[in-house]
């Protein structure tokens, strides 16, 4: 379950990152486009303004030859209006509308005639401290109309003689390209002839170029807005964010399917695992089980086998009366044998012990009984000490039958083992010990030197107020 969430955030953030990379190459892709279609347009721009400019430069140039020719002879030759050069003017001005007035100056007079207007030419005084020095006939020179936005190409025609031009700067550019809403700006140097500021956007990206003309030096820059339907347009990024996301959906799937696989896998390995644990805990538990049956039934078989014997010898020699006692003897181990045995189904099942009231010393007697035949056949003397005659405990018969068993035959073999002087002796002494006014049965550990003894057990069941304490007792080397 902890895997769940990473799952299903992973897919998430990895579409964020996803959108958001391909919404900067979309946009960046619409920049450049932009741009492109920036530059072009600045490249149409500047070639049809240079086909302009040019045509200026030759309407002055068949102008001014037309000037330079002499009205007629006398004092007035080269004052008098020209019937020629106001035939080409009329045709200029109605051809190119962005030419507003073509004139010749008399730089001696300090006269100048207008020509192309519909009433004829026009004569009246001129501002020659204004014209530009020009030393060189067919020179010319620019001169910017502040806030009108047109500007004057002043020529020198002849010596003394200038014929002057004015165009409206504004008429320059072509209708369509300003029509698309990017801001352009026609300039001369630092003068600002027309301009015009792009719509609001979100970004902005310009361009300019110097117009080749050597006589109209002009520069002529553009603006282009990007708005935010431009970098990303809703048509592009609807149908790119879907996909992306069906992407991501697929990949959140995918992950979930190998991550069900792989904790199916992890399973089955620990389900695996779990069985074969199982499996050894299961024969374990058997041989744990049969090394207690052969334990606790080993006693009563010895017993039965050595009863036996005892029986077979007493058949060889006629004794009926010792025969009885052997085989009444087995009768009892059989019975005691299958105590046991129902004893431990009983423990396996989780069911309690069976305890009953018993004397001390019909418990002792019974347990004794197992184990004196044995000390006999070793030559081990016996000796029990019981002072509690009289007395009885609450156990389970066959547990302290098991118990002393194991007890005295420990003695017996480390006796045997090493035995001391004087032949080996093995007592047992029981007792009543007084416990007072607690309710709860003592434990007492009672340690001699190795290895004739190495623990002491209380076989009494509390809450009774005497504690039964057994003691195995052997003499020191």
């Amino acid at each position: 379950m902890n895997h769940i969430a990473p799952l299903r955030i992973w897919p998430l953030l990895g579409w964020f990152v996803a959108a958001a990379l391909c919404l900067g190459a979309v946009a960046l892709a619409n920049y450049r486009n932009g741009l492109a279609t920036l530059v072009t347009g600045l490249s149409e721009a500047e070639t049809v303004l240079a086909e302009k400019l040019a045509q200026h430069d030759a309407h002055l140039t068949a102008l001014a030859a037309l000037a330079r020719m002499p009205v007629e002879s006398g004092p007035s030759a080269g004052v008098a209006p020209s019937a020629s050069v106001q035939v080409l003017a009329e045709a200029i001005e109605t051809f190119y509308p962005r030419i507003t007035e073509i004139a010749t100056i008399d730089a001696g007079t300090a006269r100048e005639i207008r020509y192309g207007g519909a009433s004829g030419p026009q004569a009246g005084p001129s501002d020659v401290a204004a014209l530009p020095e020009l030393e060189k006939a067919g020179s010319s020179a620019l001169r910017i109309q502040a806030g009108l936005a047109e500007y004057e190409i002043v020529k020198l025609a002849a010596p003394g003689l200038f014929l002057r031009m004015r165009i409206n700067a504004r008429a320059l550019l072509d209708p369509v390209l300003m029509a698309r809403g990017d801001g352009f700006r026609l300039s001369f140097g630092p003068d600002l002839l027309v301009g015009n500021d792009p719509a609001p956007a979100l970004l902005t990206a310009s361009r300019a170029v110097a117009v080749n003309s050597a006589s109209q030096p002009l520069r002529l820059e553009m603006t282009h807005g990007f708005t935010l339907g431009d970098l990303l347009p809703f048509v592009v990024v609807v149908p790119l964010l879907l996909g992306l996301g069906a992407i991501a959906l697929l990949i959140g799937a995918y992950r979930r399917a190998v991550l069900a696989r792989r904790q199916g896998e992890i399973r089955a390995a620990l389900l695996e695992q779990e069985t074969r644990l199982a499996h050894a805990g299961r024969v374990n538990a058997l041989g744990e089980m049969a090394s207690g049956i052969a334990h606790e039934l080993a006693q009563p078989v010895a017993a039965l086998l050595s009863q036996s014997q005892a029986a077979r010898r007493a058949m060889e020699q006629d004794r009926r009366d010792i025969l009885t006692l052997a085989l009444d003897a087995n009768v009892g181990e059989a019975k005691r044998a299958g105590d046991i045995l129902a004893r431990m189904r009983a423990s396996i099942a989780g069911e309690a012990p069976i305890l009953a009231d018993v004397a001390v010393r019909d418990a002792l007697a019974d347990a004794l009984a197992l184990i004196r035949p044995q000390l006999a056949q070793q030559g081990i003397a016996f000796v029990l000490d019981d002072t509690a005659e009289g007395a009885s405990i609450r156990i389970d018969s066959i547990a302290f039958q098991q118990v002393l068993h194991n007890l005295l035959r420990n003695g017996a073999d480390a006796l045997m083992a090493d035995p001391p002087e004087g032949g080996p002796r093995l007592s047992l002494s029981a007792r009543l010990e007084d416990a007072g006014s607690r309710s709860r049965s003592r434990t007492t550990a009672q340690a001699f030197p190795p290895p004739y003894c190495r623990a002491f057990s209380s076989l009494s069941s509390p809450p009774r107020p005497k504690a039964w304490a057994l003691a195995c007792r052997f003499p020191p080397a």
